[in-house]
């Protein structure tokens, strides 16, 4: 396998489809298309992912972060960059959405992935150091929707030489109260229209806050921040660093009594362009540490694999949500053509507890397109995943309007 190259594809960005298309209901005229205009980025909407790379912190070294893990795939077109802990030889825990594609739906094949361990900067691979995955798993409890349990692991070809982390459990519960100074790493960018990723990883401190201030101060941007299977942490009291794109599942790393690190958190989400004058998202490692060692005892010991129950209930998608993954939906499979839209017009109805059926409609020049967008979450290999079906029509926008017959209509459905 040849040395991995410092990252030149998408830096997986923290999911901020929450802060771009929350509250902008989409409002259906579909007719001979006198659409409602709404102000909806489509370039930008719903890419959803995650953040974490340093802004305005030090420069850092593998040596002060040795569990530290490089991740990158590629499939087909499309690509990231996330970081992972080392947690076992064989097992390195990053972000269930570093796993699962929240823009496109699905799941990253293992066989897509590269790993590093033991670099400070991506360049700096060899042989040695550089591993394939052969599984990758994601939380069982993740939710695409709110990403609460945003978990997943990878399994490597072989054992890696780096340290372990070890993750919080329930006696570290006083760590998750407020005011724990944690670490956060990793090599992604220093800001969030940075056009070149920085040479090495980067670093920065961060506090701890309660609960209830986290709740508190990321309704605006994050509403279903969890106290129970998440936490967050901010630069207090200048607020001049935290995370950005492409440290997306690295650790928040604090100290226990005696001194010794700690993964407390998982990088999971945060506000709009990198900003750190808001909270970033952990998902906390506690929460999903019965599971990790589960998959740990599974891959160094031969333990038995975690069994997901397939009656489990699906999470409730809620309607925000499936205006985002019906966007998502017709950016992949229209492109520049939606992406191009001057005037987008839709509403979402539910149609089950984890379906909705989303008509819409959008002009793009001369082009009228409407139709119908069904998001829907399903199981794959244990991990809830999204997707959809559609069947959009389109024709010439001028001759719609004249109710002729031999207006040509063409169609497109998956």
């Amino acid at each position: 396998m040849s040395p991995i190259q410092p990252p030149r594809i998408i830096r997986l960005p923290l999911v901020t489809a929450w802060g771009e298309l929350r509250g902008r209901a989409l409002s259906l005229a579909l007719g001979c298309l006198a659409l409602a205009a709404l102000a909806l980025p489509v370039a930008a909407a719903a890419e959803p992912s995650a953040q974490a790379s340093v802004v305005g912190g030090r420069a850092g070294s593998i040596t002060e972060f040795p569990w530290l893990a490089f991740i990158e795939a590629h499939e087909g077109k499309h690509g990231f960059a996330c970081t992972g802990s080392v947690v076992a030889p064989r097992v390195v825990l990053t972000a269930a959405h570093c796993v699962e594609s929240l823009d496109r739906g699905g799941l990253t094949s293992a066989g897509q992935y590269a790993l590093a361990t033991g670099v400070t900067g991506p360049e700096e691979a060899k042989e040695d150091n550089i591993f394939r995955v052969v599984e990758a798993h994601v939380f069982p409890g993740f939710d695409p929707g709110t990403l609460h349990g945003d978990a997943g692991v990878l399994i490597l070809d072989r054992p890696t030489t780096a340290p372990v982390l070890p993750l919080a459990g329930a006696g570290d519960a006083a760590l998750y109260e407020g005011g724990a100074t944690v670490q956060l790493a990793g090599w992604g960018l220093t800001q969030a229209k940075a056009k070149e990723e920085p040479s090495g990883l980067r670093t920065t401190s961060m506090v701890v806050q309660t609960p209830s201030f986290c709740k508190a101060k990321t309704h605006g941007y994050y509403s279903p921040f969890s106290p129970t299977e998440q936490m967050c942490t901010l630069d207090l009291p200048k607020k001049r660093s935290g995370g950005c794109f492409g440290d997306s599942g690295g650790p928040t790393i604090g100290q226990r009594p005696d001194g010794t690190p700690v993964e407390l958190g998982i990088i999971s989400t945060g506000g709009d362009s990198c900003s750190t004058k808001r909270p970033n998202v952990m998902t906390r490692a506690d929460f999903v540490a019965g599971w990790v060692s589960e998959w740990i005892a599974a891959t160094e010991a031969g333990g038995p694999r975690p069994i997901v129950d397939p009656k489990t209930p699906f999470p409730l998608m809620t309607k925000p949500v499936a205006e985002i993954f019906a966007v998502s939906s017709l950016r992949d499979h229209f492109g520049k053509r939606f992406e191009a839209a001057d005037r987008i017009a839709g509403s979402c109805r539910r149609a089950s507890r984890a379906r909705f059926k989303c008509e819409i409609a959008w002009v793009a020049g001369r082009l009228v397109y409407g139709g119908i967008v069904s998001p829907f979450y399903v199981r794959r290999d244990g991990a809830v995943v999204w997707d959809s079906h559609f069947q959009i029509r389109w024709g010439v926008l001028a001759c719609l309007r004249k109710k002729s017959r031999h207006c040509a209509i063409q169609s497109k459905s998956g």
